[in-house]
């Protein structure tokens, strides 16, 4: 069986050219990676063959380039099974989708951002759409570049499964080896992280084709958004509270109608991959907008035994409307799955305001989890989700910290526009693997969730004139039937797959923590190693890899670890300081952990001390090259875990 070279890496070497004269030439590269069609910057990590690994129920993605040595017509992709000989199995044609990447035009690049953070300088068009055509004629001189999309289903057995893609043109063709191993490892369909992505429906008729007074279709197109949202592993979703008619009859008693609000959320539920429901925002600011002092209860609309809807202040129908929203959650079984916004984007001069309206909402109905994206870290006891800008975690990380230990619920957003520094960022002409890290950061810094403001925030164009936000309001671009998805909406997935393959390994050390003696367990964080795996790609929040090689090497060694778990002899290290760290050249690394009782454990070769039940504790130098070697053997059986650290040694004596 060939030694895979990297999660959905793409060999690094090129094969022979392809014959002199033909009329196309076919290679991979890294699906984490844009193409533009007229070669610039190239990558140049080009194979002759497309090489995916992954795990069962998993959805992967790969990328291959055409270029065109001549004029082509009628340009096509046709996928073979994928054939694993030793698992006697076979994924089908369908199991692979594919589209051609077309771009989108920047006239400017993203203000804010260091020329060294950007793909390309604009004007140029940057590819990020993957469209729907199934044809297309290509001029010679450029290329085009194919995504693939592999749906690995749960059952499939492990193995290394072979096929190919193959290019047809009106008059010629060439096809490239497709390999996919499977890993004897299954992705979880639950979701460990919570991720939020806004959207509007007022521009369906514009965008979709769809009257608005066509209820059948609005909700039909609904459900299209819902699928797609929870295909790409979104699992949070928002209904607005204006969704439910208020009225007031001759005993002037509030009467509220659900029936819309709830068929909303219904929509959302039916995916069975939804985990919380927002809805809120019951506050505004003051005149002049985000800047005033002032955040104000808004009022709401309420139709009187007349029929004439009129406008009752937040202070006075808050305290009856909350608690009837409260026990129609309840009723629902949704409470405990809902979360409750008070108003958007509260900074340092207008917190004060934003507190006073949380605490109101909070005695109006004290069951209400409150949750916003918030730009300031003095929320105190009055929110319990905080979603703070990327940009300000990163600079107020200690205050948010302190947050996240009283107990405080931690997510992040991003705006691409408005973000400082070199961030990953969400813009189309940033690097894509922008998308992926984003949730690399999740575990890195163990935030429990992901907010984005626009999943269709659109420009009346989107493609040829996508307007000052760059591509960052929105994941998908409008198609009349539906939606087309876009390379970030892709790698964006990836990434919360990522974070699940770094969960399972947790998970894991967790389940053989049960294992151990409890003066053992007590040494060990089972989410340690993730932080670990993660740092080699998120050092900090401003120092991330962008290299896909980086990223696939770390997801590897996360599943290999996870599976290797299982094996005998069993063992789990932890390190003082954690791995990757910077130490003294003289000092020495504390290392601890846990093997099955009759094992014995050598840190660089010599013998370490292991108690009857199994614990060690040793301390130990690394070697020259900053690594800790644990060998562990029982009976026959050994397995190796190395740890790699950074040597600081001492400055030479100047004199």
């Amino acid at each position: 069986m060939r030694t895979p070279s990297g999660w959905l890496l793409i060999l690094l070497l090129l094969a022979a050219p392809p014959a002199r004269g033909a009329p196309l030439d076919l290679f991979a590269v890294s699906d984490a990676v844009r193409v533009f069609e007229d070669g610039y910057a190239l990558p140049r990590e080009q194979a002759r063959e497309v090489r995916v690994l992954g795990l069962q129920n998993e959805v992967l993605s790969a990328q291959f380039v055409i270029r065109a040595n001549e004029d082509l017509q009628d340009v096509t992709i046709q996928v073979g099974p994928l054939r694993c000989d030793q698992a006697d199995s076979v994924l089908p044609p369908s199991a692979v989708r594919w589209n051609f990447v077309d771009g989108i035009s920047i006239r400017e690049n993203t203000p804010k951002l260091d020329k060294r953070d950007l793909t390309r300088p604009a004007p140029a068009v940057f590819p990020d759409v993957l469209s729907e055509d199934r044809r297309r004629p290509l001029a010679k001189g450029t290329l085009k570049a194919v995504y693939l999309t592999i749906a690995v289903p749960r059952d499939a057995k492990a193995g290394e499964y072979r096929g190919e893609v193959a290019v047809r043109s009106a008059r010629t063709g060439a096809a490239l080896p497709l390999a996919l191993t499977v890993c004897p490892l299954a992705l979880s369909d639950q979701r460990h992280l919570m991720v939020a992505e806004w959207f509007s429906t007022h521009r369906f008729k514009q965008h979709h084709g769809i009257d608005p007074r066509d209820q059948d279709a609005f909700y039909r197109m609904l459900g299209v958004y819902a699928k797609n949202m929870a295909e790409h592993r979104q699992n949070v979703f928002r209904v607005s509270l204006e969704l439910i008619r208020c009225s007031r009859g001759g005993d002037g008693k509030l009467e509220l109608d659900f029936s819309a609000f709830d068929r909303w959320a219904e929509v959302f539920w039916s995916t069975g991959r939804m985990d919380l429901l927002e809805t809120g925002f019951v506050a505004r600011f003051g005149e002049g907008g985000w800047s005033s002092p002032d955040v104000l209860l808004r009022d709401f609309g309420v139709r009187d035994a007349s029929g004439k809807t009129v406008r009752v202040p937040g202070k006075e129908f808050l305290p009856e409307f909350l608690p009837a929203l409260v026990e129609h959650l309840r009723r629902k079984k949704w409470l405990d799955k809902t979360v409750f916004h008070i108003s958007d984007e509260p900074s340092n001069h207008n917190i004060m305001a934003w507190r006073e309206a949380s605490d109101f909402v909070h005695r109006c109905a004290p069951q209400l989890r409150r949750i916003d994206a918030i730009e300031t870290p003095h929320c105190l006891d009055r929110l319990e989700v905080w979603v703070p800008k990327l940009d300000h975690l990163a600079t107020w990380s200690g205050a948010f910290e302190d947050a996240q230990r009283r107990g405080n619920e931690m997510w992040f957003y991003t705006v691409g526009i408005f973000q400082k520094g070199s961030l990953p960022n969400k813009t189309v002409d940033v690097p894509l693997i922008d998308s992926r890290i984003i949730h690399w950061i999740n575990c890195r810094y163990a935030l429990k969730g992901y907010l984005h403001w626009g999943l269709n925030a659109w420009s009346d164009d989107p493609i040829a004139d996508p307007g000052k936000h760059r591509g960052d309001g929105w994941h998908v671009y409008p198609a009349k039937g539906g939606l087309l998805n876009s390379l970030r909406w892709e790698q964006m997935r990836n990434g919360l797959q990522d974070y699940e393959c770094l969960w399972l390994l947790e998970d894991r050390i967790a389940k053989v923590k049960t294992a151990m003696p409890p003066r053992a367990a007590a040494l060990i964080d089972p989410h340690r190693r993730s932080v670990e795996i993660a740092s080699q790609v998120v050092r900090t929040y401003d120092d991330c890899s962008r290299d896909p090689a980086v990223l696939y090497a770390a997801r590897r060694q996360a599943i290999e670890e996870t599976i290797a778990l299982d094996a005998e002899p069993h063992l789990v290290v932890q390190t003082n300081p954690m791995e990757l760290s910077t130490i003294a050249g003289d000092s020495a690394v504390d290392v601890h952990g846990w093997v099955q009782p009759g094992t014995t454990v050598k840190l660089n070769g010599r013998a370490a001390p292991v108690a009857d039940d199994g614990l060690f504790l040793a301390q130990t130098a690394p070697s020259r090259e900053g690594t800790i070697t644990v060998e562990a053997t029982r009976g026959q059986r050994s397995k190796t875990l190395v740890r790699k650290f950074k040597v600081a040694l001492p400055q030479a004596d100047p004199k």
